[in-house]
């Protein structure tokens, strides 16, 4: 397992990830990956019928990458 993957000190289902994530403004698309792990690489997008779809996913990133201060999406939330 690499160091980007934690098992929970209580046991259990639940792991910890040390997970990078990024916007790139040029294709509208939130990154994330493990960076020790050499094999977990993804992308989400806000469009629903996409393949790499997953507005609700999206939005949350977007916030945590703003409240970090880093190049993140406009995003409006429903209410």
């Amino acid at each position: 397992m690499s160091n980007d993957i934690l098992e929970s000190k209580r046991g259990g289902n639940t792991l910890y990830l040390n997970v990078g994530v990024w916007y790139d403004a040029g294709t509208g698309h939130i990154h994330m990956t493990l960076p020790h792990s050499g094999w977990f690489r993804t992308t989400v997008n806000a469009e629903a019928t996409s393949k790499r779809g997953h507005p609700a996913l999206f939005c949350k990133l977007a916030r945590a990458l703003k409240e970090a201060g880093v190049l993140a999406p406009v995003v409006v939330e429903a209410d």
